[in-house]
C-alpha cells in the first residue's frame, strides 16, 4: 500500500478551539480514573463507569481529531483521500475519476484576515497561495477538488505521487469548449 501524508487537518486557531473540549473530557476522564482506583469497586455505581468509558472515548477521539493530518493512499489501484493519526488510517474516503483519470494543479492568490488579532484597529492579514488539486473530464469542462494546499513542497510530492502510485496523468487546465 502505497501513501502520503500531506498536512495537518485543522490549522492553528481550530486546534485551539478543538482543544477545549477535548482537555475537558480527558480530565474529567482521569478524575473518574483516579476515584475509580482510590474506592473499592462495590461503592461505585454502573453510572459512574459508563461515564468514565463515554468520557475518555470521546476525549480521546476529539485529541485524535485534533492532530490528525490529511494524506492520500493507493490500495488495489484505487485512490483514497485519508486522515491519519500517529500512522494510523481512521476515515478514508474513495476518490472516484468519472470518465478520464486526468488531475491539474489550479494556482490561486488568497489572503486571510485575523480578526481576533485587529480588534484594536491595525488590519493583520497575510497573503499566500493555494494550489488546487482538481480531477477532469475529458474536455476540462468538469472539475471536482479533490485537496488544498498552501505549501508548494506539498504540492510537487502529491503531484509525483497521483502521477505514479494514483495512475492519473497530469494536464495544463484548458477547457474546451466545442
Amino acid at each position: 500500500m502505497n501513501k502520503i501524508i500531506l498536512k495537518d487537518n485543522f490549522e492553528f486557531k481550530q486546534k485551539a478551539i478543538l482543544l477545549v473540549p477535548t482537555f475537558f473530557f480527558l480530565y474529567f476522564s482521569s478524575v473518574g480514573l483516579q476515584t475509580f482506583l482510590n474506592h473499592k469497586i462495590e461503592e461505585l455505581n454502573i453510572t459512574f463507569f459508563i461515564m468514565l468509558f463515554i468520557f475518555s472515548i470521546i476525549g480521546i477521539s476529539l485529541l485524535a481529531l485534533t492532530f490528525s493530518r490529511v494524506g492520500f493512499k493507493v490500495l488495489d489501484n484505487d485512490l483514497y483521500k485519508i486522515l491519519s493519526f500517529l500512522d494510523f488510517n481512521f476515515y478514508s474516503t474513495k476518490i472516484n475519476p468519472k470518465d478520464s483519470k486526468i488531475f491539474s494543479i489550479l494556482y490561486k492568490k488568497a489572503f486571510q484576515r485575523n480578526d481576533y488579532l485587529s480588534a484594536g484597529g491595525a488590519d493583520v492579514s497575510y497573503n499566500f497561495a493555494i494550489q488546487d488539486f482538481v480531477l477532469l473530464s475529458q474536455n476540462h469542462l468538469e472539475k471536482e477538488s479533490i485537496i488544498r494546499l498552501n505549501s508548494e513542497k506539498h504540492s510537487d510530492k502529491l503531484k509525483i505521487f497521483l502521477e505514479e502510485s494514483g495512475k492519473l496523468k497530469y494536464e495544463i487546465y484548458s477547457p474546451n469548449f466545442q
